[in-house]
């Protein structure tokens, strides 16, 4: 264990701060004595108690994860690395992909293709900022539900917004947004 911090407090008077804890090194006579919490040991130098601090080690882990939630993390970071992108954004996305892919839950860009909106990407994009900002507001500031789902076009993997086919803020979102303003209200209806 590494020594953190050794201050003099007068002659023959030291305190050592480690990661197992706060010592006090006092001279009494011609011996060096290492007092701590579990600790009360004599040396004859001050090297000594010193080399004796730097070979203590903590009982518990100071500030960090265990071993065990350690290894665990390694053992899952291991097993993505060896994983395709698809399953690993899957896993990530658990159930709430599942519920896409039955239809219990639809993206912004299922319901223009719906309507038969043909919206350049970027305009596409900004339509389901619309729509999760009237989300937040029908639902006291909460976020709508996320998942990882590849882009239409370039196929990259994005975090993108999802919502029920009934949600109220698919639709407020149709006619606050200018680019789809245009889809009447009663076509949404035939589609729906």
């Amino acid at each position: 264990m590494k020594l953190v911090q050794i201050v003099k407090r007068a002659a023959g008077h030291y305190t050592a701060r480690t990661a197992t804890g706060t010592f006090t090194i006092d001279r009494i006579g011609r011996t060096w004595h290492l007092i701590g919490r579990r600790v009360a040991a004599a040396y004859r130098t001050l090297r000594a108690a010193v080399a004796a601090l730097t070979a203590l080690r903590p009982t518990t882990p100071v500030g960090g994860m265990s071993v065990r939630l350690t290894k665990l993390i390694a053992r899952t970071h291991r097993a993505a690395r060896t994983t395709s992108k698809a399953l690993a954004y899957r896993t990530r996305s658990g159930l709430v992909a599942a519920a896409v892919e039955q239809g219990h839950l639809i993206r912004t860009g299922d319901l223009l293709e719906r309507l038969g909106a043909d919206l350049p990407d970027g305009q596409a994009s900004w339509y389901g900022r619309h729509c999760a900002k009237a989300y937040r507001a029908a639902n006291l500031g909460t976020n709508p539900v996320r998942v990882w789902a590849q882009h239409r076009t370039t196929g990259r993997w994005i975090h993108v917004n999802v919502f029920e086919p009934t949600d109220a803020a698919l639709y407020t979102a149709l006619t606050t947004y200018k680019a789809t303003r245009h889809l009447g209200q009663a076509d949404f209806m035939e589609v729906a």
